[in-house]
């Protein structure tokens, strides 16, 4: 099984790797107060990107990852009070610098990933917006699962047990993780997702175990519950437990 924090070191490896094959491609325009963070090739000379305040450089969003942006970085001598960070944008490019697809993200950074999933239709990418509270054990990293060339920027979609179809979004913060679990005879890889959060009725806590899985076209979700503590500060849990 790949562990997120495996997945975060393999993956931003190959963003790397694949920006350095980018030089053929032309540089769509940048919007004013932006830097192109990163670029992943999708397919056919196309590019995901992510774009971030210029201020905020790579060592910057390297030590605030995962534990919040502190705004008093950007302070310049005699502004009071500091001018927040621009929110990330992530947009897909076509080799000729067409935009074919772009949309804000809401947060100031965010990373983007060619995700490790076999036999879907198109390749599988993990946009992770890092949302997390400078206080708090419920926020964190958010990653959505894109298809660019069924849906562009929309996360696919994957259908819950009462047949409601909803974004793919994965969490991992203080009390929520996920990690992809290999795949069978050549099928595609599923996800487990696990999260434990207080009951309203008496402050009990439930722990959900949630697998999703890529059946006849599409990602499906299945979930237990059942009382107990869990956080990221213990083993991620016995697959037994996932249904």
């Amino acid at each position: 099984m790949m562990s997120m924090s495996r997945l975060k070191g393999w993956t931003l490896g190959m963003g790397l790797f694949c920006s350095a094959g980018l030089a053929l491609a032309q540089q769509a325009e940048v919007p004013e107060g932006y830097r192109v963070a990163q670029q992943v090739l999708v397919g056919d000379g196309s590019v995901l990107e992510v774009l971030e305040d210029l201020r905020i450089t790579p060592q910057l969003h390297a030590d605030s990852w995962g534990s919040g942006l502190d705004v008093d970085a950007f302070a310049e001598p005699g502004e009071d009070p500091p001018v927040a960070p621009l929110g990330a944008q992530a947009r897909w490019v076509s080799d000729s610098g067409e935009v074919l697809a772009e949309k804000s993200l809401g947060y100031p950074m965010a990373t983007v990933e060619k995700a490790p999933l076999n036999g879907l239709p198109s390749p599988a990418f993990f946009l992770t917006i890092d949302q997390t509270a400078p206080m708090g054990s419920y926020s964190g990293p958010a990653s959505e699962v894109l298809m660019p060339e069924q849906r562009q920027l929309d996360p696919v979609l994957c259908q819950g047990e009462n047949g409601e179809r909803l974004p793919l979004i994965l969490a991992q913060t203080g009390k929520a993780a996920w990690q992809i679990v290999p795949a069978r005879d050549g099928g595609t890889e599923s996800i487990q997702q696990v999260s434990s959060a207080s009951s309203a009725q008496n402050e009990e806590f439930i722990t959900t175990y949630r697998t999703f899985r890529f059946v006849d076209g599409q990602w499906t979700e299945a979930s237990r519950q059942q009382a107990g503590y869990w956080d990221t500060e213990s083993d991620f849990p016995d697959p037994s437990l996932f249904p």
